[in-house]
């Protein structure tokens, strides 16, 4: 009679019997550990085990699945609707991922022992972000942890995305605390069978519904958040978001369809160009800019950085527009063709392509050094903030008390809120020979904002166009 293992050997050629010699030899204990079988590479087999292992996964929850066993999982060896199921999966495991991070944000919240509240500017650096998107984060997990925990437990389960979980706790923000229990359990009810759009309309009647008798105090709150924004797009254009009361934004846009309808019906431009122009001029023909004040001791006005090689057409590197980024070389043309501009000449070192340093022994730089460090530096120097150069001030990196110079080498531009979390705080930076800075925060860690290379080496100056 043939042993069993001599049997198991015999049959080791055949892929169903494979199966058989792996199962019995596991269990009799002939194999020391139990590896991936060699039949899990017959196609057949290893679609299978593919299946099996995702029918295994779904049946856990988030917290229960390992992440190898995830990345196993190969789509092509699966069904149409099997691969449905594992993209519901990846989805529930990274609503997960995002409850476990705000659990850590809320910690490092819970944990700032800083004045300025410098939590935010750790997680911006961390993380990558803006620090208003830090700040945002900060706020939404420590709600989310201290006071939605039926938010938090669908999140945690993937049941709800973590943009779901954002619209419940920044709505919640809106109401007196004693009814944010009930805010929750009402929009929580079907929140996992909704889509963002249909969450958000159930959460705004929710709001109205438990706090009607307030409804135009909150609308005058929101009011106070009307703004003008500036966002930065492709193809040398930017939008101009800009959030108004309903009614006001709807008459401005009632207005200008009007207006564009004016026009002879010859003028070739869309409806929407029209109205596009006629906010244009709208805006720049109402507010002169005789009567506006100074910024950075200048009237307000763009700015294009450009080199003289770019502007003689000697090569079409792309100049830059402070505030924006990178434009065409033509762009820079047509605007250095405008008379109501003016130029201003910086000498750029021909080695580096960086602009070569200006000083001055007061503490208040003149106009010629704010102009420069305008131009190199753009916005803030804190490596994740965007803080308009305009709205920075000149900043002596080592103070001028204490011995530091009014010059290029050991000047920035900082918002207030960066330069003042050098006070006191532990955090420092440098400007480095390459033109970056390196911050140093109070944990010891380290992050370096590289500046964009706005001017080819080869250039031997660089202008700086301002508009009237």
């Amino acid at each position: 009679m043939t042993s069993c293992s001599g049997w198991i050997r015999s049959a080791a050629s055949r892929p169903v019997l494979s199966v058989a010699r792996f199962i019995i030899a596991s269990m009799l204990g002939l194999l020391d550990e139990v590896p991936e079988p060699d039949w899990l590479e017959h196609p057949v087999y290893a679609e299978q085990a593919t299946a099996d292992r995702l029918s295994s996964l779904l049946v856990l929850p988030p917290a229960a699945r390992p992440t190898a066993a995830l990345a196993g999982l190969v789509p092509e060896r699966l069904s149409a609707g099997e691969r449905v199921d594992l993209l519901r999966l990846l989805a529930e495991q990274r609503n997960w991922l995002a409850a476990a991070q705000a659990r850590v944000l809320a910690a490092i919240e819970d944990g700032d022992r800083t004045e300025l509240g410098l939590a935010q500017e750790e997680v911006s650096l961390a993380l990558t972000v803006p620090p208003r998107t830090a700040q945002s984060m900060l706020k939404t997990a420590h709600t989310l942890v201290r006071q939605l925990p039926a938010t938090l437990g669908l999140l945690t389960a993937g049941k709800i995305s973590e943009r779901h979980a954002r619209v419940i706790s920044e709505a919640s923000w809106r109401l007196p605390t004693e009814l944010v229990a009930g805010f929750e359990a009402r929009v929580t009810e079907r929140a996992g069978q909704q889509t963002l759009s249909q969450l958000t309309q159930s959460v705004r009647r929710a709001v109205i519904a438990l706090d009607p008798a307030t409804a135009e105090v909150r609308h005058r709150r929101a009011l106070a958040d009307r703004r003008v924004g500036l966002h930065p797009v492709e193809d040398g254009m930017v939008e101009l978001p800009v959030l108004l009361g309903a009614a006001e934004g709807q008459l401005i846009f009632t207005r200008l369809t009007a207006a564009a309808c004016l026009l002879p019906a010859t003028d070739p431009r869309t409806m929407d160009q029209k109205r596009a122009d006629l906010l244009v001029d709208a805006v720049l023909c109402g507010l002169p800019d005789g009567a506006l004040p100074r910024m950075q001791g200048r009237r307000p006005a763009i700015q294009v950085v450009v080199s003289a090689d770019t502007l003689l057409n000697l090569n079409d590197q792309p100049a830059h527009l402070t505030g924006y980024g990178p434009i065409t070389a033509q762009a820079a043309r047509r605007l250095a063709a405008d008379q109501s501009g003016t130029w201003r000449r910086l000498l750029t070192d021909p080695d580096t392509g960086q602009l070569l340093d200006i000083s001055q022994q007061h503490y208040r730089p003149a106009q010629r050094l704010r102009d420069y460090v305008h131009a190199r530096d753009d916005t803030c120097a804190f490596p994740t903030c965007t803080q308009p150069g305009y709205r920075c001030e000149y900043d002596h990196i080592i103070p001028f008390a204490d011995g530091g110079s009014t010059s290029r080498s050991n000047g920035a531009l900082a918002c207030r809120r960066h330069n003042n979390s050098k006070n006191n705080t532990g955090w420092s930076y440098t400007l480095g020979a390459d033109g970056s800075f390196i911050w140093t925060t109070s944990t010891g860690h380290s992050y370096r904002g590289r500046p964009p290379q706005r001017w080819d080496k080869l250039s031997r100056s660089s202008g700086i166009y301002q508009s009237r």
